[in-house]
């Protein structure tokens, strides 16, 4: 799959339609069944096509404003409500950005003061970018604010835009408490300002914490000597605990480390596979995150030796935990890149999966930039 993928030619051409009501557009879109629409396509890369043609749209709107772009503009919004009304929105995939655009829109102009004099689409093909962002701000806000498109269903782009003109919707709107939403799933970080107080510290008994915390670096490095020894004499046993080592950042580390010092090349083996393979486990363990305990099996990350690789037990649930160990990947794949150890293309799949499965997350959203942008790679002294 693409993540830039967009809507063909014919199907923006459709969207740009300004009298037919939002909902026949859909409705003829969805029961076609193909191109975009296709039935073999997961509504999630539908809504991603959707996504990128929405880009594509508001750049297009802000050199040339007209019809044609509020339409799409409107459309591509409706739709990508439409396609995951069934979701509640604290957890909707698209509720950042919808609260996102209506921030940036609100302060990249200065909206009308009144509103504008309606004149039919047939009449005149100007249209003002500050009132294309006004429509669009507040259908996106009326939509939250209801928790529904329906009232926009049976209305063509133009119109909304006639409603808009003559004051019809309220002007009504509180983004602090999508905002809450977003940070309570961990997709926006908590500032500092709203955090709770912390919690006090736990006490312990004078010099057990030191001790306990130097058991557990003697531990570490045991672990790390008793791999580099078995990637020597028990290969196949050492790689298979590489690819299932927990998401955390030593761990990340590590890996990042054999493959900078080319130690598993020392050995005979070849880096891209490992990484790729303890991607996908990671890949399964971050989803396996996102579910109650029990409701699937544990992936199990316990090596031979018993040492550090208790985190099937002891794994973190919810939507905080997923973001985390999200985040630690790409963090993870980033360093990998800059640094020139992998190829994007090594692990193409994986870096699709997270920026398709995950672009709820900020971070992914900005990664995606990253990868698009080619990936800036460091350049070292000789």
């Amino acid at each position: 799959m693409d993540i830039a993928a967009t809507l063909t030619t014919d199907e923006t051409e459709s969207l740009g339609n300004t009298t037919d009501s939002l909902e026949t557009t859909t409705r003829r879109l969805l029961e076609s069944g193909a191109g975009s629409f296709a039935h073999t396509q997961s509504p999630f890369e539908t809504c991603l096509r959707l996504k990128n043609t929405l880009d594509v749209a508001e750049r297009k709107a802000s050199t040339t404003p007209s019809w044609q772009n509020l339409a799409v503009l409107l459309r591509c919004e409706y739709m990508l409500y439409v396609l995951n009304e069934g979701t509640a929105l604290r957890h909707n995939p698209f509720l950042s950005h919808w609260v996102e655009t209506i921030q940036r829109l609100e302060r990249s102009t200065t909206p009308p003061k009144s509103p504008p004099t309606y004149v039919p689409s047939q009449t005149t093909s100007v249209l003002n970018l500050s009132v294309i962002y006004a429509v669009r701000v507040g259908v996106l806000k009326s939509m939250l604010e209801s928790y529904s498109a329906a009232g926009f269903a049976q209305l063509s782009p133009e119109g909304i835009y006639k409603e808009y003109c003559e004051g019809r919707w309220g002007t009504s709107f509180e983004a602090r408490k999508y905002i809450e939403m977003l940070e309570e799933e961990g997709i926006y970080e908590t500032k500092p300002s709203d955090a709770r107080a912390p919690a006090p510290e736990p006490t312990v008994e004078k010099g057990k914490g030191a001790l306990t915390e130097q058991a557990k670096l003697n531990s570490r490095q045991q672990w790390k000597q008793d791999i580099l020894g078995r990637l020597e004499n028990d290969r196949d046993s050492a790689v298979s605990e590489l690819t299932h080592l927990p998401i955390e950042l030593s761990h990340l580390d590590f890996l990042t480390t054999l493959l900078q010092d080319q130690i598993l090349q020392q050995f005979s083996i070849e880096p891209d596979p490992v990484i790729r393979d303890y991607l996908q486990h990671a890949l399964r363990l971050a989803e396996e995150m996102g579910q109650p305990p029990g409701s699937v099996e544990n992936v199990s990350s316990e090596g031979t030796n018993g040492v550090l690789m208790e985190a099937t037990d002891g794994t973190d649930y919810g939507r905080t935990a997923q973001v985390r160990a999200v985040k630690l990947l790409l963090l993870f794949i980033r360093n990998l890149i800059r640094k020139a150890l992998l190829p994007p293309e090594a692990i193409y799949f994986e870096i699709q999966e997270i920026c398709v499965r995950y672009v709820w997350i900020k971070e992914v959203r900005e990664f995606r930039v990253f990868i698009e942008e080619g990936g800036a790679v460091e350049q070292t002294s000789t």
